[in-house]
């Protein structure tokens, strides 16, 4: 399972795993932006298309049943996420978003805090 929560349409691993049956992919995206590759979108299986300028409170919700997440909306999501995978017992790779920029090292920072505070990942010491 791929689940892609970055603002961009995942299209390489879409393509990559287009028929791949074993790779299920929940694409949560800002339609309004790069790559709208429509082709690739015929393989994401649960799509979450979402415009500019979506709130924090409605970006959560829609991830329960853009992309202007707030720090603590990001905590949480990848919380909400991570637990998910771990009720499941399925295995999960974090590729962190936003990590181009000094400003957003922070807040992926703090929620590899939370995420291990919580027990849901194990940090090295």
């Amino acid at each position: 399972m791929i689940i892609d929560l970055d603002a961009h349409q995942g299209n390489g691993h879409e393509m990559d795993f287009a028929h791949d049956g074993r790779v299920y992919i929940l694409d949560m995206y800002n339609t309004e932006i790069y790559p709208q590759d429509y082709e690739a979108r015929r393989y994401i299986h649960q799509r979450v298309e979402l415009l500019s300028g979506v709130s924090t409170k409605e970006y959560l919700e829609r991830l329960d049943k853009e992309l202007e997440v707030d720090p603590d909306g990001v905590i949480k999501r990848d919380e909400k996420v991570f637990s998910f995978a771990q009720q499941k017992k399925v295995p999960i790779v974090m590729l962190t978003s936003g990590g181009y920029m000094k400003s957003s090292a922070r807040v992926i920072a703090d929620s590899i805090i939370n995420l291990s505070s919580k027990h849901l990942i194990e940090l090295n010491k």
